[in-house]
């Protein structure tokens, strides 16, 4: 190729050719644009372009086109501009357009070269190359396509480049456009591109040694590399490693070696880059990994007392560094004891005057380990100490058995003495005892002598204790059998005992108290008992035992009827009968008051009734008198009743104890039936609560609050 054919002409017939124009010459051509008289623009072909033709009838141009076409990035039309197309301005009919000539286009004699060594931190020159009719170059440098400075210069004046360490490894470029002036139209040529090379590091020091002891748990470290100012943004990494392996995480000037690097290469690589720089690379000296020792390695202590059967514990001290794995081995002289591992030891018999020492072993991961033993120390006799008092069980008395209970350590012989009020029983050398009938009265106890090798004999007395009389044991409980009424004769059952007793003794009590020559198995009630409490005490005996006593289980009799009036008259309250409840024995006609004074007048009247039958009286504190005619006797009340269910009688009833509340049925077949319920028994009016006179078939309601129910004349009633 010829170094014309290397050149492209700026200039195309009939249509603005791409050019690189300077800012004056865009101005420029914007101004003819926007020019009142419409001017032809000159072509890039360096001759007159013909002006054009004067329209008939010329209309304002739109100074801002709708839609210009836009320029590529090298500054050219687009393509889908037509290529005949012209630009026009708008001519008055009266004016005319000069026609100018275009200057020739510079023609390149030789083309553009870039000087100088495409390095970071380097400059590239270029003077734009040989031109004919060339006045003025227009230089565009471009890094990877990318144009990063642009500049005109007169012809033979050069343009520089420096070079940045962004443009390491890029290809460079340089574009010129050569005219006969800065804002004429030009000729567009290009150098040979060159590509950019990294910078190398100068004046690096380093020293490759590891300070530090390679030992477990140490920190190794390396020193900072230096270098001159060729690049000030240095940096440095650092990896370790392990033979030719990195270590994770090891990336800085220090290290702290672990168990794994024990036996390993240990190293460090330093690397030092900067943006546009080749990185160095640099390996510090190999440092083989070695175990750790301890810094403190006490020597053990024993406690506990020297004794066999006594426990020995090993103190190991205060380890450093923490963590240590501690193990125990005891030796009895110099011989290890097998299965003695533990940090607690207890002495055995066979270490009795043996000296007995502990081994404490430390290790660790990644430190050597260490042995450290304990002075010795001699073990004496032992001590038997009972693992269960020493007691003897059994009663003390005639009949019985009695023997020793105790505890002691697995191997200890035992033997056994008994003694009788401080004599050694002839034979009485076994662990039980039989008390036969010369024992009672006697104090026996028991001397108890333990041995057992390697340990000092033990000798343990009990103390003396009296032996008693046999015991009788009660199997059940003496009971009461008998009425309970008034008169009546109660028995004492005994009971019964084991062993049988021989003989049996009886008192009887009344609340508590002894009955006078009540000693007897059985006993008549009398009225003294009325409502009291009844007990016998049964006293079993039999030879060379003692008397069992026991007491029965209490039995309460009823409260009697007691009769307090015999016949009819009028009798002073409180002298010859006392304020209370009273019920009579019943007649067909009686008739009773409650009287306030003996004058006969009615005034004297508290309250009276006319009645047949059963019936209660209420005697209060404050009547003076009570009269009675044909009542018959008058008793106190007892505390129980029958609870009956049906009403055959007349009379007067407590409710609850002579009959149970609920609703009765019956018929009245008499000339005249009346009953009422009652809130007490004092013979007032406001006393009745209800009442009715029925004929034919009865229901009646007696309320369980009510105290009682009077009746005559309604034949039977019966609970539904």
């Amino acid at each position: 190729m010829s170094l014309h054919e290397n050149v492209r002409k700026r200039t195309r017939p009939g249509f603005l050719a791409r050019s690189i124009a300077t800012a004056g010459s865009i101005a420029l051509l914007a101004g003819l644009l926007m020019a009142p008289a419409a001017q032809a623009l000159p072509m890039e072909t360096g001759t007159v372009t013909e002006p054009a033709p004067a329209p008939a009838d010329p209309a304002p141009v739109d100074p801002a086109p709708a839609d210009p076409a836009p320029a590529d990035p090298a500054g050219e039309p687009s393509a889908e501009a037509t290529p005949t197309e012209t630009l026009r301005a708008e001519v008055t009919p009266a004016e005319t357009v000069p026609t100018e000539t275009a200057p020739a286009a510079p023609e390149n004699v030789s083309l553009p070269v870039i000087e100088g060594d495409p390095v970071v931190g380097g400059t590239l020159t270029s003077t734009g190359g040989q031109w004919n009719g060339a006045g003025w170059i227009q230089y565009s440098w471009i890094i990877d396509g990318v144009p990063v400075q642009t500049a005109g210069h007169v012809v033979g004046e050069p343009d520089v480049l420096n070079i940045v360490p962004s443009m390491a490894g890029k290809s460079v470029q340089l574009t010129v456009v050569a005219s006969s002036e800065a804002q004429a139209p030009g000729t567009e040529v290009s150098a040979a591109a060159v590509t950019v090379g990294p910078a190398a590091f100068t004046g690096v020091v380093w020293s490759n040694g590891v300070t530090g002891k390679p030992a477990v748990g140490q920190e190794l470290s390396v020193g900072t590399p230096q270098w001159d100012n060729s690049a000030s943004q240095g940096a440095l990494a650092y990896q370790w490693f392990r033979g030719t392996l990195a270590i994770g995480a090891a990336t800085t000037s220090r290290y702290t070696v672990t168990v794994a690097d024990v036996g390993q290469k240990l190293w460090a690589k330093v690397t030092l880059s900067a943006p546009g720089f080749t990185s160095v690379e640099l390996s510090s000296v190999q440092a083989t990994g070695v175990s750790a020792t301890f810094a403190t390695a006490p020597v053990p202590t024993v406690s506990g007392t020297a004794r066999v059967g006594q426990v020995q514990t090993a103190n190991a001290g205060t380890w450093a560094p923490g963590g240590a794995v501690l193990s125990y081995q005891w030796y009895r002289g110099t011989a290890a004891i097998a299965g003695a591992v533990g940090r607690t030891y207890t002495t055995a018999a066979a270490d009795y005057a043996k000296a007995l020492k502990v081994r404490v072993r430390a290790t660790k991961a990644g430190f050597v380990t260490v042995d450290r033993f304990s002075a010795a120390r001699t073990i004496a006799a032992g001590s038997i100490v009972a693992t269960k008092p020493l007691t003897v069980v059994g009663t003390h008395r005639y009949g019985s058995t009695v023997k020793v209970s105790q505890g002691w350590p697995a191997g200890t012989t035992i033997r056994y003495q008994w003694y009788r009020n401080g004599v050694a029983i002839k034979g009485g050398t076994g662990y039980a005892l039989y008390f036969n009938a010369s024992y009672i009265g006697s104090r026996v106890n028991v001397k108890v002598t333990v041995s057992k090798p390697g340990y000092a004999t033990r000798s343990v007395t009990t103390g003396a204790v009296t032996v008693g009389r046999a015991l009788i044991n009660l199997k059940t409980a003496p009971r009461i059998t008998g009425a309970t009424s008034s008169g009546s004769v109660l028995t004492a059952n005994p009971g019964t005992y084991s062993p049988a007793p021989s003989a049996y003794a009886y008192q009887w009590y009344r609340n508590g108290a002894a009955i006078s020559g009540a000693r007897y198995r059985t006993y008549r009630l009398t009225a003294a008992d009325n409502g009291r409490s009844i007990t016998v005490r049964v006293s079993a005996s039999l030879i060379y035992s003692d008397t069992r006593v026991t007491m029965s289980p209490a039995l309460k009799l009823p409260v009697w009827a007691v009769t307090v009036l015999r016949g009819d008259g009028t009798y002073r309250v409180g002298t010859q009968i006392k304020p209370g409840l009273y019920k009579s024995t019943g007649g067909s006609f009686c008739y009773w008051a409650r009287l306030r004074g003996f004058s006969g007048n009615v005034s004297d009247i508290n309250a009276n009734d006319i009645v047949s039958g059963v019936t209660y009286v209420q005697i209060l504190p404050g009547d003076v008198g009570f009269e009675s005619d044909g009542c018959g006797a008058w008793t106190t009340v007892p505390s129980t009743g029958a609870r009956a269910t049906s009403i055959t009688r007349d009379g007067t009833y407590r409710v609850g104890i002579d009959i149970l509340p609920g609703t009765y049925y019956g018929f009245a077949s008499g000339d005249f039936c009346y009953w009422e319920t009652l809130s007490g028994f004092t013979g007032t009016f406001d006393e009745i609560y209800d009442n009715d006179i029925p004929s034919g078939w009865i229901v009646v309601t007696i309320p369980s609050w009510a105290k009682g129910f009077e009746v005559h004349g309604c034949g039977t009633l019966t609970r539904g």
